[in-house]
């Protein structure tokens, strides 16, 4: 799949990484101790759950981000855990990549030591050693974007995902991606408001696709939900479930900032 602009940033990024992983551990070695492992959480439940009375927050661990730089640096997993499982989100998200977004599998490590949520691995895969590797950290869930592979790609990360216990959440940021996502067997979507070749933002894409979604998808707004008022504009689309991550990470209080998501007062 042909990617351009900062997908094919991340791409270079990525191969030279998983090489490097692949140095240390083989995939045999890997897949073996992926594959002993009991299941983690489940996040596809967790998805399924949010309702409009009843949103579910996937609360995100984001240090940083290339459109804007440091978020929280300093920023502590294991604790910023505990925060979201207390103040009531449904599942939590972990960055990964270290080079923009100044994550890594340690990160995601944590947390799932720390927290009985299921948590998402989000990064940018382009190699089953990644998904792998997800399993291994603990992951329930992982994040396939869309624009970065073909639909034989698709189709094989999300099958195999899903054959170790895990969820793929399928990201798009377009309706023809929508088609993509739909017939390479995803059934959670996340709609990106951020096109990741471009960096741009088109605000209301997630309000305009997901009603397009037959009933057994279950979408996710991936991006551009900062505030209850954004929030209630979801709900009306259909949305229940919504990744939110800067505006948590920024807020002086994230317990409480979470559950002025979740509620009207």
């Amino acid at each position: 799949m042909a990617v351009s602009g900062f997908l094919k940033t991340m791409q270079e990024i990525k191969q030279a990484e998983i090489a490097d992983h692949r140095r240390r551990m083989p995939l045999a070695s890997l897949r073996r101790e992926a594959e002993t492992l009991a299941a983690p959480p489940n996040f596809k439940a967790a998805m399924a759950a949010g309702t409009p009375a009843d949103i579910g927050i996937i609360a995100e661990i984001k240090k940083a981000s290339p459109s804007k730089g440091d978020l929280r640096a300093d920023l502590d997993p294991a604790a910023y855990a505990r925060i979201y499982e207390t103040a009531g989100a449904r599942a939590i998200s972990v960055l990964t990549e270290s080079v923009y977004f100044k994550g890594g599998l340690a990160d995601l490590k944590t947390v799932c030591t720390h927290t009985g949520l299921p948590v998402l691995r989000k990064d940018f895969i382009i190699h089953e050693y990644q998904i792998y590797e997800a399993r291994q950290a603990g992951a329930g869930a992982v994040l396939i974007i869309t624009t970065m592979l073909s639909s034989d790609q698709q189709s094989d990360f999300i099958h195999l995902v899903k054959e170790l216990d895990m969820a793929p959440l399928v990201e798009i940021c377009s309706e023809w991606e929508m088609d993509q996502a739909l017939t390479t067997g995803a059934d959670i979507v996340g709609i990106n408001n951020r096109n990741l070749s471009t960096l741009e933002v088109d605000p209301n894409a997630a309000i305009r696709i997901a009603p397009l979604f037959p009933q057994e998808i279950i979408p996710v707004a991936a991006s551009g939900f900062s505030c209850r008022k954004d929030i209630q504009t979801g709900i009306h689309a259909g949305i229940f479930n919504f990744l939110i991550g800067e505006s948590i990470v920024k807020s002086e209080d994230p317990d409480v900032f979470i559950r002025s998501l979740k509620n009207d007062d």
